[in-house]
């Protein structure tokens, strides 16, 4: 029994709404990385910071991208983030889930001895091998994995009306077996 949720999906023309949100990510770290360097240790290189400035500002979910069928699906993990909170913008060549994941310390939790959660910014863009038909596209969010799926540009299953034809060139070929 299926109780998937749906994620809010931006269904895109082209891929500069997500250039433009990658670019606003990059810039937050780079920011954060040029604050680290002011107090960087004196042996540490410059990668440091932005290694440090890129992990205190996005959290990169691991991703799965499979094709079958002409269908594209990936598979984002992503626990702990609501469904309403997801953003995902799909463009011909590019999907992207953005979410603000939010983690407060609470004093009744006791005496945290390890905690790895933190707030920041889900960012996860994709680029797909082939277009994609951004019609197509759908999202679920079920069990903290977002799922989007999209037909490859120019499938079958991406215009019904090819499938037409083929049935009534089926039907032709039962009905020239007849008698």
């Amino acid at each position: 029994m299926k109780s998937a949720k749906a994620a809010k999906l931006v269904v895109l023309e082209n891929s500069d709404p997500i250039s433009a949100e990658t670019e606003a990510i990059q810039s937050r770290i780079r920011k954060r990385a040029f604050d680290l360097s002011q107090m960087r240790p004196p042996d540490a290189h410059e990668l440091y910071d932005w290694i440090m400035a890129e992990s205190q500002v996005i959290s990169v979910p691991p991703v799965k991208l499979v094709e079958k069928d002409g269908t594209f699906h990936v598979t984002f993990a992503v626990a702990g983030v609501s469904p309403d909170d997801l953003n995902v913008m799909v463009a011909r060549d590019q999907i992207l889930l953005k979410a603000e994941s939010m983690h407060e310390a609470n004093a009744d939790d006791g005496i945290v001895h390890m905690s790895d959660f933190k707030s920041a910014t889900v960012f996860r863009s994709v680029n797909l091998p082939e277009p994609i038909d951004v019609r197509s596209a759908k999202v679920d969010f079920e069990h903290g994995l977002v799922h989007v799926s999209a037909n490859k540009e120019g499938t079958v299953a991406e215009a019904p009306k090819r499938a037409a034809p083929t049935r009534k060139a089926t039907a032709k070929k039962s009905r020239s077996k007849l008698p």
